[in-house]
């Protein structure tokens, strides 16, 4: 990805239900010239649904102080049918204390496992994380 003000990562995550970890951080992506991940739980973060934040990835070597202001997007991409696709938007101002941001109930593990739903194709979950 590019280095713009503005970006649109798309995260593919294989053998999603068989995923055993807690915590799942994507790939670093780039805008602006920050440093961003996307970090999801995908049995929740304490609740039952997808749980999916938007992370600053370099915020343990931040100069003290730090802040950044972004508005973003988070989705979980419908395989199925595109309009079913789960969009949330947020603005924040992200700093040592609030690194990252988003949603602990971002949609219904329920929903997203079933296999009518379109969320999970093939074993296969995409997320998509914009900042602008």
């Amino acid at each position: 990805m590019g280095d713009s003000s503005s970006c649109r990562f798309k995260w593919t995550i294989e053998s999603f239900t068989k995923l055993s970890v807690r915590k799942l951080y994507s790939d670093i992506f780039y805008v602006g010239g920050y440093k961003w991940r996307i970090l999801i739980f995908p049995k929740g973060n304490n609740v039952d649904h997808l749980s999916m934040y938007l992370d600053v990835a370099d915020s343990e070597t931040l100069p003290y102080g730090w802040s950044r202001d972004a508005q973003f997007s988070l989705s979980v991409i419908n395989q199925i049918h595109s309009e079913g696709t789960v969009e949330k938007v947020r603005k924040h101002v992200f700093n040592a204390s609030e690194s990252d941001w988003g949603f602990a109930s971002f949609i219904p593990l329920s929903e997203l496992n079933s296999s009518a739903s379109g969320f999970i194709l093939k074993d296969t979950c995409i997320v998509e994380a914009e900042v602008y």
